[in-house]
């Protein structure tokens, strides 16, 4: 009996990854508004609720801002490796929050990981 890999989803196309990238931050922004200071508002109490939505949407821009570079500088070599696979599969992940919005570009149902239940 021979073991066999995983199938793995394809690599996207650099237009792709700027598609989802946009989606994912237009979400995290649309998310973060209600934590968005005017000049000269004082910052949020530490610890309070807006306060920890604007660290986690800041987080979640943050992080796929770094997978879509890791993806652009992978791509971009005509040959991309175990790095490009890795930063698909955790950004495809991320994306998976927002399997069930319309506005998520249809090609990514495609590439979305099953629905655990």
């Amino acid at each position: 009996m021979t073991d066999s890999a995983p199938a793995q989803r394809p690599l996207p196309t650099w237009d792709q990854v700027v598609a989802l990238r946009d989606f994912i931050h237009a979400r995290a922004y649309d998310a973060a508004a209600p934590t968005i200071r005017l000049d000269g508002e004082p910052p949020h109490a530490p610890g309070s609720a807006l306060a920890r939505v604007a660290e986690v949407n800041g987080a979640l821009y943050e992080v796929t801002s770094h997978l879509c570079s890791r993806l652009y500088a992978e791509l971009v070599t005509g040959r991309p490796g175990s790095g490009a696979e890795v930063s698909w599969e955790a950004f495809i992940t991320i994306a998976a929050s927002w399997r069930e919005d319309p506005e998520l570009p249809a090609w990514v149902h495609e590439v979305l990981p099953v629905k655990p239940f």
